[in-house]
């Protein structure tokens, strides 16, 4: 296939995001790939969101504003729209790298033979200042037992991944992206190479991030999506989840200070 023939469908979903969503939008509709098709779940926002997205209407494929059970059931409501060969999701007031990160995407999946990718991330505050940065090791599944996991919206699968391994669960509250992710990379076999690029920005505060003081609670319920799919973790993954936490920071610390000299 022509890399310019892959279609990419990009999913993002919203709830009184006013102050945000423009940027996340521009952000999509500014790519230089071409072949995207981007779809907009809102859970029947009550403020100006609406009519924000309306503004981009043109440039927009699908947008569904609607109640919907929570951000993951609008995610899969989106899932189920998309159309495209491969499938990514940029939740509001989060936003893709640069320009230029759509193409390096499609190119990945063109050019290797695969049904996942993933890249590296970085969590921003509303300034822009680094915060933590995510850059991900090349892809082995042994990795997910020492506590690594992907940043979540720097995954792209083949459409058909969901067709058959399924979507994702509604009853494990912000923990459906760790499940799933667990689910599809470690305890199934697909094809997966890291595109080692940076693919997006995560902006602290945002729907992404808006559970991230409760991430010692969170891992009582990671344990628990191992269970769900038939295994025990192992008894060392909890410390190593939040040890691998540390460097990440620190990282930040460093492009903070390069930032701080750049102005």
């Amino acid at each position: 296939m022509e890399e310019s023939n892959l279609k990419i469908s990009i999913i993002t979903i919203c709830f009184n995001n006013e102050e945000d969503i423009r940027s996340t939008i521009e952000s999509v509709i500014n790519q230089t790939y071409e072949n995207i098709e981007y779809i907009i779940i809102d859970g029947e926002s009550s403020d100006n969101t609406m009519a924000i997205i309306d503004e981009y209407s043109s440039h927009i494929s699908k947008i569904i504003s609607e109640p919907d059970r929570g951000m993951y059931d609008a995610i899969n409501k989106g899932i189920k729209y998309a159309s495209g060969d491969v499938v990514g999701l940029i939740h509001a007031s989060d936003q893709l790298y640069d320009k230029w990160v759509i193409s390096k995407i499609a190119k990945h999946f063109v050019s290797n033979d695969i049904d996942a990718m993933y890249g590296h991330s970085i969590l921003v505050n509303k300034k822009g200042v680094p915060v933590r940065v995510n850059k991900s090791p090349r892809f082995k599944k042994s990795l997910f037992r020492i506590g690594w996991m992907p940043s979540h919206q720097s995954v792209y699968l083949k459409r058909e991944v969901f067709e058959k391994l399924g979507y994702y669960r509604t009853d494990l509250g912000g923990s459906a992206d760790y499940e799933f992710i667990l689910r599809i990379f470690y305890f199934n076999q697909l094809k997966v190479k890291r595109l080692n690029e940076f693919i997006i920005r995560f902006f602290l505060g945002g729907i992404s991030t808006s559970n991230y003081h409760k991430i010692l609670d969170t891992q009582a319920t990671h344990i628990k999506c191992w269970e769900l799919n038939g295994e025990n973790p192992p008894k060392y993954l909890i410390p190593l989840k939040l040890l691998r936490k540390i460097p990440q920071f620190y990282k930040a610390l460093i492009i903070r200070k390069k930032y701080v000299r750049e102005l």
